[in-house]
This record gives C-alpha cells, structure tokens and sequence, in this order.
C-alpha cells in the first residue's frame, strides 16, 4: 500500500521549489505568490514524472486515496500541469482516474488559479475540461455550504456556463445573450485572457452569434479574429453582422474598415466574396462606395451628403488619381475633382468615352473633372430632356437643387419612367 512511508523525506524534498539567487533577487512575496502563469514555467518536468509514478504504483482506489493524503501540497500542484502536457493523451485511463481521485481528495481554492490559466491556454484539451470540472463542481459545494458563504476572489467559471468542450465558448456567450450580462465584465471578473485559445473562441462566438450589445464588446479583437479566421467562418461573421439590429454607428464603421482592410471590396480575389450571397456583396459594395464619397468630400459633407442621396443606384466608385474621383452609376459617371470642389462633370453611358482619349486612357494629363473639356450646362440639359454629352454639375446653393434635379431624371429615364421636373 502506497503511504507515508513510500513518500521519503528526499522524495517530499522533490516537489519542493528549489529557487536559485537570481530567483531569491525577484524578491520574497513574488517568489511566495507568483502569477498563475508564472507559477506554471517554474513547473518541473522531473517533478511531474514522479508524481506520475508514484500514482501508477497505486493498484487500488484505496491506495490512491492514502497517497492523496499524504502528498506534499506542491505535488497536488502539479496535477494540472501534468494533465496539460503533449503527452497526457497516452496515458492510461487508470493513471488518469487515479490523478482525478486525489483531486477530488485535496481539492481546494488554490488549485484553481493555475488550473484556469492551464485550461484556458490548452482549451479545449478533454482532459483538463475533466479535471477543472471536478475541481470547480467540489469548491462550489464547499462555498456553498460554508458559513457565511465563501466568495471566492476569482469567481468559478461554471457559475456563468458548464464546461462542455469546445462548444464551452458558445453555451457561454448563449448565456451571455439571454441573462443580457456584458461581456467584457464577465472577461475581466473571471480572467479570460483575449489571447489565449478560451478566450479567443469566446470572442469569436460573440462575433459569430452574440447579440448587438455582445457584438459591440468585441470590436477591440475583431480585426485579429479576422484575421485568424477561416475563410468560412469570415463569411459567417460579416453574415451575422449584416443580420444585427442596433449596432452603434461606430462600430458599423469599425467593423467595415476591418472587413475592407482584410479582404478588400467585393469582386476581388478574396475568397469570402465567393462564399457570400448577392445581398451581402451589395451591401459592402455600398459601404465601400459611401466611404470612398465620405474620404473624397471630407472638406465638404454637404456634397456628399448630395452624392449618398443616390447611394443605393451607386454601382461601384473608382479613383482616377488622388484628387478625382469616377462614381459610376448604370447609366451615367459623376467624374469629381477636388480641385474644382463647385462642380463635377457628368458623362451619360455606362462606360463613357466623350473624355479625350476615353477614361480608360492611360494618359492621364486632363482629369475627367476638369472645367476645361467641352461640357454642357445641366439647366440646357434639362430644358432639353436630352443628357447626351458632357454635363457640368454645379454645387453653390442657388445651382445644388437643380443638380438634384438632373440626377433623378438620368436615373427615371434609366427606369423608363416619366421624368418630373417639379421637385
């Protein structure tokens, strides 16, 4: 029978932390109460393997409960941390029953920092998913029954969601949704890092299936779980984006820049634009195009504010060079120049050649916008009903309602509808 007499005063010694001087210099509280994560590096592999040993030596149930009770509290530590190594898996399902057995023996508050950390980093390895389930099901028995009620620092995972795998993180943002908790609250109050595997799917599941609120949390990480993420489950996230109701306006943006920074605008080589449906391209499509507008006319929001009236007939925006803009509808191109910021040069037909050379001419020495190609005025134009040609548009206030006047007629001769010149 394994006993106090097989765990030698030289063998106990083992499991002792043995810090050197230059692990004295850290000074004495940190070496006494080191960070979980820290405290996990000082784990040593020989260590683990005793532990190990002495734990196969056991051949009764009995027998590894009198091991649990006599082993140093520094080799209970370990049982994580062995449960957590590569080669855990090819253990025998004895051995592991075994180390299950003493946890369930010496359970007690101080596992649990360096059990979360461990299960967090290899989430959503079985074994530790066992192993933290017994843990946290035994301390909240004992918080429960202790009086006054014990209220750990560092609140049980398992009060906000079962630990069920890899499916952990998305039973937990389900809870999330339907108790409307924050996010970002729960993270911090149960210690979820971002950037470790748990913490990573949990904000991927929000991106994926959480509520506005919960969707709003993640846009601190949204651009690396872009990133990281597959080509489907990107199709997924801008999916379920489009789906939400009540996101703020700043996250709208934040979430489109990410998605433009990261695959570009729809018709490019990504392959989530393959995945995604018509729908959805379009509405990219539009936002591409209302940013292009909004970047062009940053110093005059009133002309484009006129220009996203007509945001939904936008079919794509291009840049001619860094001062013009091509803003193509199905049946006209606005060419707009910043240099000449009262006025823009409409050319009638999907893909206009009247500019010298077409606007496909690589020899760019005359913008499309410019004032000096032969145009004609929009109020001849509208007199006339006739848009063939170069049309100028003038943007001054007495000249903008008549503008708006041109546009709507290309766009209601386009949709062989009768044009009304009374608005």
């Amino acid at each position: 029978m394994i006993g106090p007499a097989h765990i030698s005063s030289s063998e106990s010694h083992r499991f002792q932390q043995q810090p050197s001087r230059l692990a004295q210099s850290r000074g004495k509280i940190a070496a006494r109460f080191p960070h979980p994560a820290e405290a996990i590096e000082l784990d040593q592999p020989d260590e683990i393997s005793h532990l190990i040993e002495l734990v196969q030596e056991t051949r009764t149930i009995a027998e590894a409960i009198n091991l649990a009770k006599h082993l140093p509290a520094r080799a209970v530590q370990l049982i994580f941390p062995a449960l957590a190594q590569p080669t855990s898996a090819e253990l025998p399902a004895k051995t592991i029953d075994r180390l299950l057995i003493i946890l369930r023996e010496r359970s007690c508050p101080s596992l649990y920092p360096k059990a979360w950390v461990l299960w967090q980093q290899h989430f959503p390895n079985p074994l530790l998913s066992k192993a933290l389930t017994v843990l946290c099901g035994i301390l909240a028995i004992k918080q429960a029954s202790s009086k006054p009620p014990v209220h750990a620092h560092l609140p049980l995972i398992t009060s906000f969601v079962e630990i069920h795998g890899p499916s952990t993180s998305r039973r937990l943002i389900a809870n999330l949704a339907q108790k409307q908790s924050s996010l970002k609250e729960v993270m911090a109050s149960c210690a979820i890092d971002p950037a470790w595997p748990f913490g990573r799917s949990v904000l991927t599941e929000a991106c994926l299936a959480g509520t506005a609120p919960l969707f709003s949390e993640t846009i601190d990480h949204l651009e690396t779980i872009f990133q990281t993420a597959s080509a489907e489950n990107r199709a997924r996230i801008m999916r379920h984006f489009l789906e939400l109701e009540g996101l703020p306006e700043t996250v709208q943006q934040r979430a489109h820049v990410v998605f433009y920074r990261t695959c570009g605008a729809p018709g490019s080589a990504a392959p989530v634009w393959q995945i995604l449906g018509n729908r959805e391209r379009k509405a990219f499509a539009s936002w591409v195009a209302r940013a292009k507008i909004g970047s062009h006319c940053l110093a005059q929001p009133e002309k484009a504010h006129f220009y996203l009236r007509y945001a939904d007939w936008i079919r794509r925006v291009e840049a001619w060079d860094e001062y013009t803009l091509l803003i193509y509808f199905d049946a006209f191109v606005i060419a707009d120049d910043n240099r000449y910021p009262d006025q823009a040069l409409l050319y009638f037909g999907s893909e206009p050649n009247p500019h010298p050379g077409g606007l496909a001419n690589p020899d760019r020495t005359l913008s499309p916008a410019s004032p000096a190609i032969a145009h004609r005025r929009m109020e001849s134009a509208i007199q006339q009903g006739d848009l063939t040609g170069i049309i100028q548009l003038l943007f001054d206030p007495e000249a903008l309602k008549q503008a708006g006047v041109l546009l709507d007629y290309a766009l209601q001769s386009k949709m062989g509808r009768r044009p009304f010149f009374g608005k």
